[in-house]
């Protein structure tokens, strides 16, 4: 990472939280962006991302987009139906990838970031991808950051860039990051439903756990009793 000044995607999550400690080693991040769309998980996910960006003396603007909501038939979004729980072999397969799909989801985000970046004449924006996922997730992987980049060059005056420190990472390295960086684990909410704890059994929040298990950060995960 080349340093400067950045904006940051906070969703509140694990991979979004440990990218932004990464990313702070180097760039000064000027301000943190939370975008609810409708999702289930949306006053959760803002109470985290306002945590984290407290706990890092950071600002966080947060940015409604209902039309994204509207438009998709996501289980993420209100309305969308039930999320499925993934069952024995099914975390790493990519079978559950489609009932989660929100189209373009991760590049409408940065196009917003890069806005925000060039306006305040920020060289970078940081997002949490990461290796694990873009395997059932394209919009997650390196190449994808490639294209957003090849677009940015011309799309913003100073050329603004996507980094993700998480990029080439599984989960469990993300967590290895993050106990390395001593983020805040009791604020990070990474699981698809609402309630008061994290479920344990969507997708989202069952990468966490196998992540985590066995690791000091799993103690202070908001996950509810089994």
């Amino acid at each position: 990472m080349i340093g400067g000044q950045a904006v940051a995607l906070v969703s509140g999550g694990l991979d979004s939280t440990v990218a932004l400690a990464i990313a702070r080693e180097s760039y000064t991040i000027s301000l943190g962006l939370f975008f609810d769309y409708g999702q289930k998980a949306a006053p959760r996910e803002s109470e985290s991302a306002e945590s984290v960006t407290k706990h890092y003396g950071m600002s966080l603007e947060h940015i409604k987009l209902p039309w994204l909501g509207r438009i998709s038939s996501s289980a993420l979004i209100e309305g969308g139906g039930d999320l499925p729980d993934p069952g024995p072999g099914e975390l790493d397969d990519g079978s559950l990838a489609a009932a989660v799909w929100v189209e373009n989801r991760n590049g409408i985000f940065v196009n917003i970031a890069a806005s925000f970046a060039a306006s305040l004449d920020c060289s970078a924006v940081v997002v949490g991808f990461n290796a694990e996922e873009a395997s059932s997730f394209p919009d997650n992987s390196g190449r994808f950051i490639d294209a957003l980049n090849g677009a940015l060059s011309d799309g913003t005056s100073n050329e603004v860039r996507v980094i993700s420190p998480t990029i080439g990472m599984s989960k469990r390295d993300i967590v290895r990051e993050g106990l390395r960086l001593g983020v805040p684990w009791r604020m990070i909410w990474s699981c698809y439903r609402g309630g008061d704890e994290m479920c344990g059994r969507c997708e989202s929040c069952s990468r966490l756990r196998r992540a985590a298990k066995g690791t000091e950060a799993f103690e202070h995960l908001r996950f509810g009793k089994e």
